[in-house]
């Protein structure tokens, strides 16, 4: 393995002195800053932090006074100073109209996407040129701990794309574009005004009405608005645009957008970057300190401090005494079974199928594989010239073999088809479910819903896959989505599919495919994700109801427990988090016997909490509350895509596709752990090796921040128990980008935001018999 060479996508801020002169003022209240800051005026640089305000003059000799000077040490305000350099950048890009002021954004003025594109593809209709994208570039200050006791201020840059229609909306109309539905916003908008302005009932005579908005506008004047310039839009519009062109303009749009992404782009424009700023240095952060852009921040480890470290790759168990181990999901099920093989009480499994009658045949043959795998043969001649058929299908054995089951039963059910072609599908696999379950006094243990191509683009409303899953839920059946094309597919490309789908079904039915090792040392070690969906679906509803979920796993990553608490509004949430949260843990302790004096650690997983909603701090009273008798080791972490840094490993040349071509070039290996800061880490999930295509952009890592709250605060251990737990989805055989305590709440959350919309639905079956299920896969 070659040397790691990891730098990030920042430059170290290098400052002038170790002191500086400020203007100092007690203001307790922050809620006063604001009035505070207007009776100033604008000759101050003022940051609030802890009770004090803070200013630096940005003249001589300012008109107002305020506060008294005082000398600060740099290293005792380095957030004042990330806040002063992130409000000195509008200044350096003075040619550049700002996105926005925090963090700073900018759009490329030389390079835009589509018209690149439109050059490749000859005859494109000249509406094309309304659509616009440019790259966009985000730079903002933060501070950086590479080594403990060591802290840097860098500035970051990330490189995104803005997307824009600038054609009006009756052209577009005209052109053929459904425009219900789809959001506008504002042209331009004054200071403090909103840009998304609702969303689109019908256009008549160039005023456009609104069935949902802001600002109790029901509707405005065409030329008042854009179309939003979401990818929703943008397919929506280029597909009744383009026709026959759609696809192929589509891929090329893709490629070109990848270029800007791919790990040697954004290396270059990193360069680049520094190279502009650095011809702008040195800010002139306070009267007396300067700060110069020095190189790119890059995690160097020495003989005494490790700031980045490679985790050991995950190994797959199959079974409780972790002897049976594989570094492959597949290849460790297909040799040892799954992990709960003795285990699992549904021996003899009765699948239900319902499925349009006219596919019956299709189904069948589907099903046959399925239960008893498939075949492919491949020509091997040996040196003697003798001819041998060599098996090299991926899945063999079939579900009864593999998943060690005893004659799976599958009972179809087919939708009278030929006689329903008028009416919608939803009510033809609705009234057929219905009649279904309520003529057996047993239910089976799962079921598999199979779906025309053209039912998955429904609305959800009009959805049949979601009208079936909601009465079969309800009923405490787990279900399976199978699609025509998916059953139609060869057998090259069925023996992959089939082996996804076999996992998730199994897992369905409480079934464990696979854990992880893990820390033996203490009695009990549970980790648990905690999750929130908001109900209402709607970016205009001010008043949004919300669920807490929570899913509860063995430090091996076994499945225990999903719970969602009731539905409640954002003042309620707290509370409603604090009683679910109290009554898992109680449940748990009950469950696995926790006994006093035992030693037993609890991790908690969280993506983003809501706002000023103090999570952790609720998380570790209950803790507290229901671990009295324990010594409990409490860690809490945020967990999220959704940050300003990037590293890029300069020595990973990246892995060959074909000739000339190599994909996942400087991406960091999977298990790449760096130390940003005394409680926060970056992640790398996803390698060279799992990066699908050459054209895939740079992967972003997870950034792991620990609560200061935490009574572990060992981040190594909790770093690599991240990576473990993205090897633990069972929707696929290939690891998540997030561990499946944030990734099963976001399925959790996917589907109970669309299953509202379904008549009848009650989500009560999810806390009861389905608790244990994986309902979601």
């Amino acid at each position: 393995m070659s040397k790691l060479d990891i730098k990030l996508n920042g430059f170290k801020v290098e400052l002038s002195a170790q002191t500086f002169k400020a203007y100092v003022q007690n203001l307790p209240d922050s809620q006063e800053l604001k009035s505070f800051i207007e009776l100033q005026g604008d000759e101050w640089f003022f940051h609030w932090r802890k009770g004090k305000l803070y200013g630096i003059p940005k003249l001589a000799n300012p008109y107002k006074p305020f506060g008294q000077l005082e000398d600060l040490n740099c290293n005792e305000h380095l957030q004042l100073l990330t806040s002063r350099i992130s409000y000195l950048l509008p200044d350096i890009f003075s040619q550049y109209n700002p996105l926005k002021r925090k963090p700073f954004t900018f759009l490329a003025q030389k390079k835009e996407i589509i018209s690149t594109v439109s050059n490749s593809i000859p005859d494109l209709p000249k509406l094309i040129s309304c659509f616009k994208i440019f790259p966009k570039y985000i730079l903002e200050s933060k501070i950086v701990e590479l080594h403990n006791d060591e802290s840097d201020i860098g500035l970051f840059l990330r490189l995104k794309t803005n997307w824009q229609i600038q054609a009006s909306l009756s052209t577009l109309q005209n052109e053929g574009v459904e425009l219900r539905d789809l959001y506008v916003v504002r042209r331009q908008c004054t200071p403090g005004q909103r840009r998304l302005v609702g969303r689109i009932e019908r256009l008549s005579d160039k005023i456009v009405s609104l069935s949902e908005f802001f600002d109790k506008i029901d509707s405005i004047h065409e030329e008042e608005v854009w179309l939003e310039g979401s990818k929703a839009s943008f397919s929506s519009c280029l597909k009744a645009i383009l026709g026959d062109k759609y696809k192929n303009f589509e891929s090329a749009l893709s490629n070109e957008e990848s270029k800007l992404l791919i790990g040697p782009a954004v290396d270059t424009t990193l360069t680049k970057m520094h190279e502009f700023l650095a011809h702008h240095s040195p800010l002139n952060i306070a009267p007396d300190l300067q700060g110069k852009i020095g190189e790119r921040i890059a995690a160097i480890n020495t003989k005494e401090y490790q700031s980045v470290i490679t985790a050991s790759s995950v190994e797959y168990c199959f079974d409780a005494a972790r002897t049976k181990r594989s570094p492959y999901a597949w290849l460790g099920i297909d040799q040892y079974g799954p992990f709960s093989r003795q285990t699992f009480s549904k021996k003899t499994p009765e699948i239900i199928v319902f499925f349009p009658d006219t596919a019956q045949g299709a189904v069948e043959k589907f099903l046959v594989t399925l239960r008893d795998g498939i075949s492919i043969k491949k020509k091997k001649i040996d040196e003697d010239g003798n001819v041998e058929w060599q098996e090299t299908s991926r899945y063999t054995g079939g579900l009864a073999k593999i998943f060690g089951l005893v004659n799976p039963k599958f009972t179809l059910e087919p939708l009278p088809w030929l006689k329903n072609t008028h009416n919608p599908a939803a009510i033809v696999y609705r009234e057929t479910i219905e009649g279904t379950l309520a003529s057996r006094e047993i239910m089976p243990d799962a079921a598999m819903v199979v779906l025309l191509d053209n039912h998955t683009r429904l609305p959800d409303s009009e959805n049949p896959y979601l009208h079936s899953k909601s009465l079969l839920l309800m009923a405490g059946i787990p279900v399976q989505e199978v699609r025509l094309a998916t059953i139609n597919q060869s057998k090259n490309e069925l023996q992959y599919t089939l082996q996804n789908l076999t996992v998730a079904l199994y897992a369905k039915m409480n079934g464990v495919p696979w854990t992880v090792d893990h820390d033996l040392t203490i009695h009990d070690e549970l980790v648990i994700g905690v999750g929130t969906c908001e109900l209402s679906g709607s970016r205009f509803t001010e008043q949004q109801r919300f669920v807490g979920i929570t899913t509860v796993f063995r430090g091996d990553g076994n499945y225990l427990l999903g719970n969602l608490s009731k539905d409640c509004t954002y003042d309620e949430y707290p509370s409603i988090l604090r009683n679910s949260t109290l009554s898992i843990l109680q449940e748990i302790k009950n469950r696995n016997g926790w006994q006093p004096d035992d030693t037993v650690r609890l991790v908690f997983h969280a993506a983003r909490p809501l706002k000023d909603v103090d999570v952790a701090n609720i998380i570790a009273e209950c803790v507290a509350q229901v671990g009295n008798e324990q010594n409990v080791e409490f860690a809490f972490l945020t967990i999220s895509h959704d940050h300003p840094f990037t590293m890029l490993d300069k020595s990973q040349q990246g892995v060959n596709v074909k000739e000339g071509e190599r994909k996942g070039i400087y991406a960091p290996e999977r298990g790449t752990i760096l130390q940003l800061g005394r409680y926060t880490r970056l992640l790398s999930t996803n390698g060279s090796k799992l990066i699908k295509r050459s054209s895939t952009p740079l992967p972003t890592p997870l950034l792991i921040n620990l609560h200061p709250q935490s009574t572990y605060r060992d981040l190594t251990y909790l770093s690599e128990q991240v990576l473990k737990f993205t090897s633990l989805s069972w929707k696929s055989l290939l690891p998540a980008s997030d561990p499946v305590t944030i990734y099963y709440s976001e399925l959790i959350a996917g589907l109970l935001a669309r299953l509202k919309n379904v008549r009848g639905w009650s989500p009560a079956m999810l806390n009861i018999k389905l608790r244990a299920s994986k309902w979601f896969l």
